[in-house]
């Protein structure tokens, strides 16, 4: 009799933290959806794409884990997606910024080669390649270097610019040892930038660890995606 009796408070205590447990995911999903709302309204999708993109796919993610009762991990994942949502934002409202104050000036603040009337921001995005690593890795194999050597170039076309180079790794391993390999990636391309000229004054770095994943998949092909080092205008120079 004491037995059942304790199996049953046991059993019942379970199900109270389970529900407090949902309760606590759920408010997080909702705080998560929000945050990404706020971020679309601030034009995320076309000013800050790979933020808003991650974002998106840790809230899907955290959604689909709340289905199952996952509730700890849609947890994480929802309070992720906010982060990147609140970064997504941000960085959406810091480059329509730069761009309206650019469209207000009278006369080029700096000299750079032309490509019609696009904005030096968006000429940036898309010509500054990522370049990916090899798991475990911070070293620059022959086709990342390539590339590299084709952003130097545009670069030195383009001065004026300070550029942050971004660390990113794979979901695999702590967060801390993926913060400080996204770290060490991200100083392999600089310092690789900088022996083909660049000046190291224009270029930041940064790690994100595995917290903007690029792909939120959970498969090879997703993590070769996600470690990676990607570019960022964050000043232009005048």
């Amino acid at each position: 009799m004491i037995r059942k009796v304790g199996f049953s408070v046991l059993a019942a205590l379970a199900l109270i933290l389970a529900a407090s447990c949902g309760q606590d995911a759920k408010k997080a999903i909702d705080e998560a959806q929000l945050a990404l709302n706020q971020a679309r309204d601030a034009d995320a999708e076309q000013y800050a794409p790979d933020e808003y993109k991650s974002a998106e796919g840790l809230l899907t993610k955290a959604n689909d884990e709340y289905s199952s009762r996952d509730y700890k991990q849609s947890q994480a994942d929802a309070a992720s997606s906010k982060e990147q949502s609140d970064l997504a934002k941000k960085r959406a409202l810091d480059r329509k910024a730069e761009e309206q104050a650019k469209s207000k000036e009278t006369t080029v603040a700096y000299n750079v080669t032309s490509l019609g009337e696009v904005p030096i921001i968006e000429q940036a995005r898309a010509a500054l390649k990522d370049v990916n690593f090899e798991f475990d890795s911070a070293d620059l194999g022959d086709s990342a270097k390539e590339i590299l050597v084709g952003n130097a170039k545009w670069l030195k076309d383009h001065p004026g610019l300070k550029i942050q180079i971004e660390g990113h790794c794979d979901e695999r391993g702590t967060e801390d040892y993926n913060l400080a390999l996204g770290e060490k990636r991200a100083k392999a391309v600089r310092d690789y930038l900088v022996s083909l000229g660049i000046a190291p004054s224009g270029l930041s770095i940064i790690s994100y660890g595995e917290s903007m994943p690029l792909d939120s998949g959970h498969d090879e092909s997703a993590w070769a995606k996600n470690r990676r080092a990607h570019f960022a205008v964050i000043a232009i120079q005048k």
